[in-house]
């Protein structure tokens, strides 16, 4: 089955235009950036720009998708199977962390994405997009892990992601803030620790 050459080229252009406005956005922040740099870092004229993206909006949702996809194929690469849970759980956040820490801009530029599809009540839909795909990044990153044997205690694998989740968000905001590579080490060991703790809370309290 043959692909369409000029499908192809679409598809190159439009990939292209959507990496330089992340790299756009990553120069410049979100305040700053205008459809003329993206159109610059992308290597296309504005005219391009807006055959392909109807407008700035659109571009940004295509921005979150594309980091929310290549964050979460780091999150994934080099996580073998861990029956132990609670190994599986330090493994899990000991990677998230290392990735994490190697991409501050990206990190950065996310929350600045986060809060700009918040105020925006026709973009909100990508701020949550952006959640409850690391949300069920981490809940298939627990099942894999584990290699499909169930977990011990109360705790549900989706619920256990939504608060690793949480808690990776409070970490990298610390980090931003103040970059002390010891502290953030600690806190992402404590946080490893109260993930595992909550195998051992009865259901009754979890509810």
């Amino acid at each position: 089955m043959t692909t369409c050459p000029k499908l192809e080229k679409r598809a190159h252009i439009k990939g292209l235009i959507i990496q330089g406005t992340v790299s756009a956005l990553l120069e410049s922040g979100l305040s700053a950036v205008t459809m003329k740099k993206i159109a610059a870092k992308a290597g296309v004229n504005t005219a391009t720009l807006h055959y392909y993206f109807a407008d700035k909006n659109a571009l940004l949702t295509a921005a979150v998708q594309l980091i929310v996809s290549q964050i979460s194929r780091e999150l994934s690469a080099n996580l073998g199977q861990q029956p132990d849970i609670r190994k599986c759980i330090e493994m899990v956040i000991c990677n998230s962390w290392q990735v994490m820490a190697r991409t501050r801009d990206i990190q950065l530029l996310q929350y600045e994405l986060l809060l700009y599809t918040l105020r925006n009540v026709e973009t909100q839909s990508i701020a949550k997009f952006q959640y409850d795909g690391y949300r069920k990044l981490y809940e298939d990153l627990f099942r894999h892990a584990l290699a499909d044997i169930s977990p011990p205690g109360a705790i549900d694998l989706a619920d256990l992601a939504r608060f690793v989740v949480a808690g990776m968000d409070g970490l990298i905001l610390q980090y931003l803030v103040d970059p002390d590579a010891e502290k953030s080490l600690r806190s992402h060991r404590q946080l490893i620790c109260a993930a595992q703790a909550l195998l051992d809370v009865p259901a009754s309290q979890l509810c």
